[in-house]
């Protein structure tokens, strides 16, 4: 049985400490022992933490500061990459000669050809080649008279190119530019017949005795023939011209 004590009857002591606790400050219980200071907090994670870093730092390697200090620069990178890929160009592309004329090669195509002949083109004149090209469609100016800037455009290059197939045989414009060609050094090596899709008995009989590019089972390869023939007339005639100067300097 439950015995319920009246309020009376509750011991003395009791009730004056219950009155005691009632009237004390909330803030007056152990909250200094309980809590620590928010900068005091900050302080020790501070310390932790700065604490696991050196472990890792000691136990892993070099700092991120050292290792950014060997890793090379993207700029230097950069640079090495591009000295590999881009090798120099022939020192005969500097030569006094070859700057003599506006054009390295006059490239001569029929108009069905066009894609051909400005795909070759592209190959000669890429950045790691080198060449200067001349082509109707693209570097003849408005207003000009096809025959006379066709004429000026042949005698302003050191080589011809004639890209023969068989639309190249049948265009009469085509037959007046390879003659302008012939007429301006017969029988030299700045003549370059270029073959696609033709028999060498289909030639035109002018071009028959010239050594003759083939484009019918590798361009890639044929294009590279074209360019090192072109290199090859233009380092030959710079060491012309430089044992011709030496000779009259001596005399």
């Amino acid at each position: 049985m439950m015995h319920a004590f009246r309020s009376n009857e509750l011991p003395q002591t009791s009730h004056a400490a219950l009155l005691s606790a009632l009237r004390r400050p909330a803030h007056s219980y152990h909250l200094k022992t309980t809590f620590i200071s928010l900068k005091g907090w900050r302080r020790m994670e501070e310390n932790r933490i700065r604490s696991i870093t050196g472990w890792f730092r000691q136990h892993f390697g070099k700092p991120r500061n050292d290792l950014e200090q060997v890793k090379p620069s993207k700029c230097s990178q950069a640079s090495s990459s591009s000295s590999v890929s881009d090798p120099p160009l022939p020192s005969v592309l500097s030569s006094s000669f070859r700057s003599s004329l506006r054009f390295d090669v006059f490239v001569c195509h029929n108009d069905e050809d066009s894609d051909l002949a400005q795909s070759l083109t592209s190959f000669l004149e890429a950045p790691s080649n080198g060449l200067r090209c001349y082509l109707q469609e693209r570097d003849c100016p408005a207003g000009g008279a096809v025959s006379t800037e066709l004429l000026q455009a042949v005698q302003d290059s050191h080589c011809w190119l004639l890209l023969l197939t068989p639309n190249f045989v049948k265009d009469d414009w085509c037959s007046y530019q390879m003659h302008q060609v012939l007429s301006e050094g017969p029988m030299s090596q700045r003549i370059i017949p270029a073959v696609v899709n033709m028999p060498r008995s289909q030639l035109p009989p002018e071009l028959r005795f010239l050594f003759t590019v083939d484009l019918n089972t590798n361009k890639d390869f044929g294009y590279t023939l074209v360019y090192k023939a072109v290199l090859h007339y233009l380092k030959d005639m710079s060491e012309k011209e430089k044992s011709s100067s030496a000779s009259h300097s001596d005399g």
